[in-house]
């Protein structure tokens, strides 16, 4: 067995070499919190190096997988104004650095989609490896609709994606269920039940099994070489529009369940 750290937010699961981290918030929908963050961050640098795991699979529990950034932790720190903008590029560096984490792990890395995957964790799911997706499942980059940039993410969308799709996506917010995500390249593996899950998690851990972990690990380190993100930077640039009079604005009315000024529907003929 292994010892893996503590969690409240993550539930954690470790069988045949392969650890499973459930993200576990209901409260928030799995939103990437400050101390979820801190939680993932932990367990991958505490599993780095360890022999007896051969790969790392990320789920959702509670019928979703992520809803992105903590919007409540955001909006809390907009009132901070003396430290409000060291606050705010500390939170987005945060998600760059877990993005990080699970790119450069020399282990292999699985992303289970089972219900929506919003903003940042759709970027979590574009850093892993593998993507397993649900048919039903909800992907969206909403930032833009928030008056906020998908900056510390688009690296790992572009990755994914063709230029042109990752661009529509990161500038539209366009929303797409499991089976556009499986016909357009964005999920490896299409389910219609849990048990297609199931035996997609076990085909995966078949393959791994054959091969060399050090192999996969240099082989990984190899591919990610010339993967360089300016997380301070794409962190200053979330911070610039959270600044803006329009995202303070879209954050409001996120929680305001109504639409910003901008947000005006005409039919174009």
């Amino acid at each position: 067995m292994i010892t893996l750290p503590k969690t409240k937010y993550c539930f954690l699961e470790y069988q045949d070499d392969w650890l499973t981290i459930h993200l576990d918030n209901k409260e928030k929908k799995n939103a990437l919190s400050a101390k979820l963050l801190d939680e993932m961050i932990e367990i991958l640098d505490s599993v780095r190096e360890n022999k007896l795991v051969r790969g790392i699979i990320f789920r959702g529990r509670n019928e979703i997988f992520c809803s992105g950034a903590d919007l409540e932790e955001l909006h809390q720190i907009t009132y901070h104004k003396g430290s409000s903008r060291e606050l705010t590029i500390a939170m987005s560096m945060k998600i760059g650095r877990l993005l990080e984490a699970i790119v450069s792990t020399p282990k292999i890395t699985v992303s289970v989609i089972d219900g929506p995957c919003i903003a940042g964790g759709f970027g979590m799911a574009c850093a892993t490896d593998i993507i397993i997706t649900m048919d039903n499942s909800i992907f969206r980059l909403s930032e833009t609709k928030l008056g906020l940039t998908p900056a510390q993410i688009a690296p790992y969308v572009f990755n994914r994606l063709s230029y042109s799709k990752a661009r529509l996506f990161m500038l539209l917010g366009d929303t797409i269920d499991g089976n556009m995500a499986y016909e357009i390249g964005l999920a490896d593996y299409l389910a219609r039940s849990d048990k297609d899950i199931q035996r997609f998690i076990n085909k995966i851990r078949s393959k791994v099994n054959k091969c060399s972990p050090n192999a996969i690990a240099i082989t990984k380190k190899d591919i990610s070489s010339n993967h360089s993100i300016d997380i301070q930077k794409a962190a200053e640039l979330f911070y610039d529009c959270v600044e803006h009079a329009e995202g303070q604005e879209g954050l409001q009315t996120f929680f305001e369940k109504r639409n910003p000024s901008w947000a005006k529907n005409k039919n174009n003929t």
